[in-house]
This record gives C-alpha cells, structure tokens and sequence, in this order.
C-alpha cells in the first residue's frame, strides 16, 4: 500500500521519537506527507470526593494558566521533533486538547490519514495501570493500519 498521509503520535517521550524515526523514513520512501500530533493533558476542576486523571486544578483561572502551559509546552516538544524530520518531507504540526484515543483516531478520520505511527511507550506513568496504554486504545478504535513502534 502506498502512503500518502502519516500520522505520527508524539508526546517528546523516547517512544515517540522512535516513532517519529520511523514515520519520517516511510514517508521519505512513499513521498507521503508527515504530520506530527501532540495531544495536551487533560485540565479539571476537581469534583468532591472524585478521583480525576490528568492535572487537577484548583480554580477556572488556574485551569486557563495550566491549559496556556500546555500549548507552550506541547509547541516547544513539537518544535524539537520538526528538527528530526527529513526537511524534504511536507510536515505539518497540530496540538489538539482531549483524551489521547480519541483525539489521534478522530484527528485521523478527518484527516484522511493512511497510516498512524505511535511509540510503544509514551508519559502516561502510573495512569497507564488504570487507564490501559494509549498505543493499545489507538490499535483498537483505529480505522486506519496503526504501527506501534518498540
């Protein structure tokens, strides 16, 4: 099958560099074109008594401080990963907020993406214990062929 749209998943763990390397080398080899998706954590307000994944915050304002770190943050990662793309690669860069499935496998239906690349191993932490590995949601909910990069 000849590639035309890749997605690589990257969050600046080691994972997503190995990712990044290999999305880089197929699109180099099918002409496809690269994009780069960095998914920011998810912000709440805490709710009495509950247990929230993500970053908890204390008020509105702080939820707006900490969704602006984010985007720096995740402009920063993204800036470091466009370094180690083939400069002869059309790539693009989005940074999307929401739960990571959903965003990537969303970002890819609409996209008309061919092919998702994502690392093995990405910053979930201990969250991967109660929340199952993002890799392993994306290879379920995708439409499209996922490779998973060790």
């Amino acid at each position: 099958m000849l590639y035309t749209k890749i997605l690589v998943a990257f969050d600046g763990s080691e994972g997503s560099y190995t990712a990044l390397h290999n999305g880089n080398e197929i699109a180099r080899h099918t002409g496809a074109e690269l994009t780069l998706l960095y998914v920011t954590n998810e912000i709440v307000l805490p709710l009495y008594g509950g247990v929230h994944p993500g970053r908890v915050a204390s008020s509105a304002v702080e939820v707006r401080e900490a969704e602006i770190l984010e985007q720096s943050h995740g402009e920063e990662i993204l800036n470091r990963a466009l370094g180690r793309v083939d400069h002869q690669i059309k790539t693009t860069t989005a940074i999307l907020h929401g739960d990571p499935t959903t965003t990537i496998c969303g970002y890819a239906d609409s996209h008309n993406i061919d092919l998702i690349v994502i690392g093995n191993r990405g910053h979930s932490g201990f969250k991967k214990l109660f929340l199952g590995s993002v890799s392993q949601k994306v290879v379920s909910n995708a439409h499209q062929p996922v490779l998973v990069s060790k």
